[in-house]
This record gives structure tokens, sequence and C-alpha cells, in this order.
């Protein structure tokens, strides 16, 4: 008889959930609150766009390149003492931020810590996988999600920080995310741990064929890299991410580029924290009646259609239409970061999560770092923004429509296909 939650923890799995998302909530600043931070960095240490580009770029490559070693780490090692290291030096890459004005310096540094935010990232979203089989698009959803609301408690404040302000101004908040990411990372880890391997919750049978695995086999990180699946999976992530990660990383820039109020590059900043977290959630719910592959498909080619509408609402000077069509952009983008770390549970099995799904991370939105950073920088720089955002909207539908043959052939490990293929066999035979 397998045993409750309470009985391996001592606690309730919820406790574990509310700790994942804690760690996942206060490394979100990285990422969700850059369009906010990187004009006050540019300008405190008079660094070019492109270099100010350059370590959202790098943030991208080493948190994508951190999750694959942080998941195999949290597999063999169990999530606790990762999350508590990582959180001490993801503290520190924040920090860098208020080092410079030694460009070296401050990028070393923001690299390391961006390295290390990958281990608490895998380490959030695979406890989740790993604790709620019976829940997973909601509560991977809600652990993605996370790293989206995070951003909320600072983007606010650093947007109101007026021009005349002093550096200090700026670096106290610096000072205080490394201070939260540091001391919020080691409390958090206390209280992660993963359950016994093959753990399901008491009485628990999935219901319904969209959340039923199609093979019962737990596939190691190299047998999951041998199958196709695997690299549409890449493929697709490489392209969605590489799409929104354009929008986002420049939204602030883009809606001043059609000389809209600040208020409107206010509310599209924050109104995109706040649907990304959202999108996560309500995707990653939404799977679990359509299916993974069905929700990733409708997700994106949507996501790559509004962000189309951005263009067209920035032409027309229609700052409403602008906002709304960044945020709605944003919501069906974000369900990425919940949709494929359950379609990695769902194909490939539990045992190697944190692996599987660090591979595909690693691979994937490295990559998509590449063209979301410094690449769409450039390209808008030469050619303007609805130039690189046409790019961003293509990338997004193709990655959608790439995914159509995963519904009709979902990996299937090879013993249990030559098994329903001799039971076929034998049933036409006594046909």
């Amino acid at each position: 008889m397998d045993h409750t939650d309470r009985e391996i923890l001592g606690y309730s799995r919820y406790v574990v959930l509310a700790a994942a998302f804690s760690a996942m909530f206060i490394i979100s600043p990285f990422e969700y609150a850059w369009s906010s931070m990187s004009g006050h960095i540019g300008a405190i240490y008079g660094w070019s766009p492109e270099q100010v580009a350059l370590m959202f770029t790098t943030f991208i490559i080493f948190q994508s390149v951190g999750m694959l070693p942080g998941g195999m780490l949290r597999d063999k090692y169990g999530p606790r003492w990762t999350t508590a290291i990582a959180g001490l030096f993801s503290g520190v890459g924040i920090l860098s931020i208020a080092l410079g004005p030694s460009y070296p310096l401050v990028l070393v540094l923001w690299s390391v810590g961006s390295f290390f935010t990958g281990f608490i990232y895998n380490n959030a979203v695979t406890t989740g996988n790993k604790w709620f089989a019976d829940k997973r698009g909601v509560m991977t959803g809600l652990i993605a999600g996370a790293f989206s609301w995070g951003s909320l408690p600072f983007i606010f404040p650093i947007r109101a920080i007026p021009a005349s302000a002093p550096p200090e101004t700026f670096f106290t908040v610096v000072y205080i995310m490394a201070a939260i990411i540091a001391g919020v990372s080691i409390v958090a880890a206390l209280l992660m741990k993963d359950p016994p391997s093959g753990w399901k919750p008491t009485g628990w049978v999935p219901k319904t064929k969209a959340i039923a695995r199609p093979s019962e086999h737990n596939y190691t990180v190299s047998e999951a890299l041998k199958t196709g699946q695997m690299w549409v999976l890449i493929v697709s992530f490489v392209l969605v991410s590489s799409a929104g990660l354009a929008g986002m990383s420049n939204m602030v820039a883009y809606s001043n580029s059609f000389h809209f109020t600040a208020t409107a590059a206010t509310a599209a900043a924050g109104g995109i924290a706040l649907a990304n977290g959202f999108g996560k959630l309500t995707l990653g719910t939404l799977s679990q009646r359509l299916g993974v592959e069905n929700t990733m498909i409708l997700s994106y080619i949507v996501s790559g259609l509004f962000l189309f509408l951005t263009m067209y609402a920035g032409m027309n000077r229609s700052e409403w239409l602008f906002v709304c069509a960044a945020i709605f952009a944003i919501f069906f983008w974000a369900s990425l970061f919940s949709l494929f770390p359950i379609a990695i549970g769902h194909y490939f099995g539990e045992a190697a999560a944190g692996g599987n799904y660090g591979v595909l991370y690693a691979i994937a939105k490295g990559s998509g770092g590449l063209y979301g950073g410094i690449l769409s920088t450039m390209l808008i720089t030469q050619h303007g923004f609805p130039f690189a955002i046409t790019i961003a909207g293509v990338m997004a539908i193709v990655a959608g429509l790439i995914l159509i043959p995963l519904k009709y052939s979902p990996p299937i490990w090879k013993d249990e296909e030559a098994a329903a293929q001799l039971n076929a066999k034998a049933a036409v035979g006594r046909g």
C-alpha cells in the first residue's frame, strides 16, 4: 500500500507546493522585470542598447543551461540543497546590477546568478510534477505562473523612479530583491522533498484519455532524446520562446516607439506580468480537458496572431488596443512554460522528469534567447520594430502548427509497441 503524502513528509504535499511556488516567485525579476530595469541600467552606466540586451540574452542562455545540471542533480539528490545553494548565487546575480560600472564584472556575476536560477526553476516545476500527477495541469501552471507574478512587487516601484533620481534609488530596490531571493530560497528549500519513485495519490486513477499517459515506460534522458517527438518539442519550444521573448523584453521600448504615453508602457509591462502567470495557470488547467497537444497548438497560433495585432494597434495609434493585444499575446505565449513540462511528464514519465525537462529547456529556451534578446534588438535597430515583431509572430504560428502530428503519434516504448502488435495479430487470428 502506498504511503500518503503526510506519512512521507510529515505534512501535506500542499506545503511543498507553497515552497516550490515561493522559490519560483522570487527569481521572477531576472526576466519579467527586465523591460523595466533595463532602461535604468543603461542610463546609470552609459551602456549601449546592445550591451544591455546582451545581459538579457545571457540570462536566458545561462538560466536555460542551468536547467539541465539542476534537473539531473535534483533527480539524484532531491531539491533541498540544490534550491538553497542556487538561491544564494541567484541573489548575487541580481546584486551584480549595482556593482558597475565595470561591464565585464557585472556580466560575469549576472551570468553566474542566471545559471543558478535554472536550478531553482527546474526544482520548483519538477517538484510540482512529481507530487501532483492528479492535478498536473493546475499545479504546474500555478508554479510556472509564480515566475511571472514575482516581478510585480518590483515593476511598479522601478517604473515610478523618476529620471532625475540618483542611482542609489534604483540600487535600493536591487538590494532588496537580492536579499529576498537568498532568504526565501533557503526557507523554501527546507520544505521541499521528492516523493518515492512512482508515487501516486492514494486511490487516484486517470479518468480521461487527455491525461492518461500513452506509455507507462519512464524514459531516461538518452532514451527521450532518441525519440522524434522530443525533437519536435524542442523545435517548437525554440520558435515560440523566441517569439515571446522578443516581444516581452522589448515591450516598453516597443510602446515608446509608437510615442505612446508612459502610462501605456507601464500598463503593458504590468499587464504582461499578470497575463504571463495567469496564462500558464489557465492553459495548464485547460490542458487536462483538451489534451496537452491541442492546448499547445491553439495557444501558440493565437499568440502569433496577437503579436501581429500589436503592430496594427501601433500603426493606428491605438494605445488601449496595443496594451490589450500585448497582454493577450503573452497570455497565450506564456503557456509554453506550463505545457512543455506537462508534455514531458505525459510522454516520458516522472522518474527522470527533471533531466528530460532540463535538456529540453536548455537547448530550446537557450536558443530562443538569442533571438529574443540580442538578435531581435539588432533587427529592431536596423529594420525597426514591425520587421522584428513580424518574424516573432510567424515563429509562434509555426511553433503551433508543427505540433499537430504529435496528436496522432505520441511516443510508445518499443516493448509496449511490440506487445500491442502481437495482441492485434492474435485478435485478427481469433477473428
